[in-house]
């Protein structure tokens, strides 16, 4: 199990930092008004942690805590589908 959730959140922090990257290169390029919230989001993001991001750089972060939290929310409601905190994987156990 342990395996299975480590593996599962290796891999989605690998692919969130690919796509998110490739993504934000997208949004930056081709759609002003979302690059526009990605920066409003990441100038906030820079002024709650100190750290001195580019405005591309923080509308990546953005995107990339995005695809993370995503990930997580769908591999959770996979793992445990009716909510009832018994994950239908324990019965390997």
């Amino acid at each position: 199990m342990p395996t299975k959730t480590g593996g599962s959140h290796a891999l989605g922090a690998f692919v969130s930092m690919i796509v998110g990257t490739v993504l934000s290169k997208y949004i930056w390029t081709y759609t002003p008004p979302l690059a526009r919230v990605g920066a409003a989001v990441g100038d906030f993001l820079r002024a709650v942690t100190g750290v001195g991001f580019s405005h591309q750089q923080a509308g990546a972060l953005v995107v990339v805590l995005t695809l993370s939290f995503a990930w997580g929310v769908v591999y959770h409601v996979l793992r445990d589908p009716d909510g009832s905190g018994a994950s239908k994987y324990d019965s390997e156990w």
